[in-house]
This record gives C-alpha cells, sequence and structure tokens, in this order.
C-alpha cells in the first residue's frame, strides 16, 4: 500500500494510523481525501465543458454588491434536488466581464460536487449542433447528454453578434423545439447567460414565441453589474442624487 502521494513538490500521507478498541488500522487522511476529490470534480469539469477556471473558485469570490444574488444561489444549490431542479435561471447584464457566466460556471461545479450532471455549451454552438443534427447522426452523440442534463448552462444567448442566424431562419425552430422540450415538457434545470435582457430579446431574429417561452419560464432574472460599476463600486443613480 503506498502511504504518500506528491504535491507541489512534496510527499503528503494518504494514510493515517489509527488505534480502535486495542487494535490498528489504516485510515485515509483529510488531506488524501481532499486530493480525490478535487481531481474527481477536475475529470467531471473538462467532461462537462464548463470552464475550467471555475475549479479554483466559489461563489463568495464574486466582488459586486448586491449578495442577495449570491444568497439565493446558494439555496439554489443547497435544494437543487427538492425544490429547484426544475427551475431555469437568467443570468443578464449589457456588457462583458461581470462574471455571470463564472458564476454560472462555480454553480454548475457545485451541481456536480452534489453528483448532478452538468453541461456548459455557448448558445451558438448549440444552434450549429441543432440545426446540423438530422444532415450528421454523429450530432445526435454529442447532443445526447446535453439534453439529459440535470442542469444546462447556455452561454452567450440570444446575442445576435455572438450567434449566426442566416437570413432563411431555418435554425431557429430546432433551437425553439430544443428549449420548449427542455423548459416546459421536461423541466430540467437551464441556466442563461446574456448580454441581453429578457424583455430586449430581438423578436426579429428570434420570434416572439420564443420570447414568450424565455419570459414565462424565468421567474427571477439576476442582473450582473457592470463592468465600471464593480471596479469603483459605482452606482448609476448616484449621479442624480
Amino acid at each position: 500500500m503506498d502511504l504518500y502521494y506528491a504535491k507541489s513538490g512534496k510527499r503528503i500521507k494518504k494514510y493515517e494510523l489509527v488505534h480502535e478498541d486495542g487494535e490498528e488500522s489504516y485510515r485515509e487522511t483529510k488531506e488524501w481525501k481532499e486530493y480525490k476529490q478535487e481531481k474527481r470534480i477536475k475529470v467531471l469539469i473538462e467532461s462537462s465543458n464548463i470552464p475550467p477556471h471555475s475549479l479554483s473558485l466559489g461563489l463568495d469570490d464574486y466582488i459586486g454588491e448586491d449578495r442577495k444574488k449570491i444568497d439565493k444561489l446558494k439555496i439554489f444549490i443547497d435544494k437543487f434536488e427538492k425544490k429547484f431542479h426544475k427551475i431555469h435561471l437568467y443570468f443578464w447584464s449589457l456588457e462583458n466581464g461581470t462574471q455571470k457566466t463564472t458564476i454560472a460556471s462555480i454553480v454548475g461545479k457545485e451541481l456536480l460536487k452534489k453528483g448532478f450532471s452538468v453541461q456548459f455549451i455557448l448558445m451558438n454552438q448549440l444552434i450549429n449542433l441543432l440545426s446540423e443534427e438530422k444532415f450528421n447522426p454523429e450530432h445526435t452523440d454529442i447532443l445526447s447528454p446535453i439534453r439529459q442534463t440535470d442542469f444546462l448552462i447556455i452561454d452567450d444567448s440570444f446575442d445576435r453578434k455572438k450567434s449566426t442566424i442566416y437570413k432563411s431562419g431555418f435554425q431557429l425552430p430546432f433551437l425553439d423545439q430544443f428549449l420548449r422540450t427542455r423548459l416546459e415538457l421536461d423541466r430540467k434545470s437551464t441556466c442563461f447567460t446574456s448580454n441581453i435582457s429578457i424583455d430586449l430579446i430581438d423578436e426579429s431574429l428570434f420570434g416572439s414565441s420564443m420570447k414568450q417561452l424565455i419570459k414565462r419560464s424565468i421567474i427571477d432574472p439576476l442582473h450582473f453589474g457592470s463592468s465600471y460599476e464593480l471596479r469603483n463600486n459605482f452606482n448609476p443613480e448616484d449621479l442624480w442624487s
């Protein structure tokens, strides 16, 4: 039995000798258990396509002032199985760099730790896979875990700058059917991140029915402050007070 493992050039004990009821036995050390958990989560993150930087981060690393949404997400994670496995999330801000993708990834990581399946995908990538599925059977194998996952993160959602929609709009029925099935029929938890508020989803591009689907499916959209607000602890409303 190998009693040590290497970490950062140091030899760390895997097991410790314990004495119970007059007998000696070995049990795993706390450090070894934590190391194995970290390695397991790393593998799960890779297979879920979650951005790897989330591995070392937690919800308390959020630097904004609005802690209420972080507290809500902690409850969401803690009670996911009993209460929130059918609830959908929508993280939005008007610009990049406001941590919405990072926070969504951390939520996904924490759910992985609790034994739930998670997948992360860009909306543009999802649109392409769905529209090509009937021509390429290989896409069905790729989409199967995305359809079945307990928690799906769809990043860069409903942004015309980040989604390629042809003038014919032939891809949209595939996306509409996918979202309608997931959100309303299967009711599997889905998290959207977007630079567009739900009210500003472009109906001319994505259609009014898809916009209405999102509006009735999202109970509490979470707004993330702009990078300027976060860097300078600035509330735009204070400008006029």
